[in-house]
C-alpha cells in the first residue's frame, strides 16, 4: 500500500512535532514590563521642553 502525500501535507507531517512543542511552553507575558516602560519614556519626555522651531512643518492634505 503507497499513501501519495504532496510536498505540503509532508512539511505539515514533518514540522507538527515541533509545532506542538512550541504550543505546550507557557509564554512569558511583558504586557506589564512593555506599560511601565512607556510609561517611564513618557514621563521622561513630559519633562523636556521642546521649542516650536524643531517641530517639523506638516500640511496635512485630505
Amino acid at each position: 500500500m503507497t499513501v501519495k502525500l504532496s510536498r505540503r501535507e509532508l512539511s505539515v507531517l514533518a514540522l507538527a512535532p515541533r509545532l506542538l512543542a512550541q504550543d505546550a511552553a507557557p509564554q512569558p507575558d511583558h504586557s506589564r514590563e512593555a506599560f511601565e516602560l512607556r510609561r517611564k519614556q513618557s514621563e521622561a519626555l513630559a519633562r523636556r521642553e521642546v521649542p516650536m522651531s524643531t517641530e517639523p512643518a506638516f500640511i496635512f492634505k485630505p
